[in-house]
C-alpha cells in the first residue's frame, strides 16, 4: 500500500480524502498548510502527494518547488487539485508547464485512486534518513 500526502487547507476535503484512501489500506498524512505539508514531507516516507493549488493565502506550487530542491524523487508524484481551472486561467498555464496532472475539484474519489496505483508500481523513494547527504 502507499504512503499519500494530501494538502488542502479545506478541512471537510481532507477529511473525506483521508477517510477514502485508509479505507482503501494506505497509509495518509494530512496538511492544511504548507509549513506543515514540508514537515510532513521531510520526516515521512511518501510515496506521492496530492496538493491544492491554492492554499488561502499561500499556493501549492510553493510546495511543489520546495520539493523540486529538497526531495525531487517525490516530483513526479505530484498532484495538483483545484477548482480554479476556468476558460482562460493562468493556473492552467502555469500548471501545463510543469507538466503535472491536474485534478479539477470537485472530484471523484475514485480517480485518486489511479494515481495512487502508479504510485505504488514504482519502487518507493527514499525517506530523508536513507538519502544521500548533500554535496558541500
Amino acid at each position: 500500500m502507499a504512503t499519500v500526502l494530501y494538502v488542502d487547507d479545506e478541512d471537510a476535503i481532507r477529511r473525506v480524502v483521508v477517510a477514502w484512501l485508509t479505507r482503501r489500506g494506505h497509509t495518509v498524512h494530512a496538511a492544511g498548510t504548507l509549513a506543515d505539508a514540508r514537515d510532513l514531507i521531510a520526516t515521512q516516507a511518501i510515496d506521492g502527494a496530492f496538493v491544492d493549488l491554492w492554499l488561502g493565502d499561500e499556493s501549492g506550487l510553493e510546495l511543489q518547488y520546495w520539493i523540486d530542491e529538497n526531495r525531487p524523487e517525490l516530483s513526479p508524484n505530484v498532484v495538483f487539485v483545484t477548482g480554479d481551472l476556468g476558460a482562460g486561467d493562468s493556473a492552467r498555464d502555469v500548471l501545463g508547464a510543469l507538466d503535472k496532472p491536474v485534478l479539477a475539484k470537485p472530484f471523484e474519489l475514485q480517480q485518486l485512486d489511479a494515481f495512487v496505483a502508479r504510485w505504488i508500481t514504482q519502487p518507493p523513494p527514499p525517506s530523508s534518513s536513507e538519502r544521500p547527504p548533500s554535496p558541500g
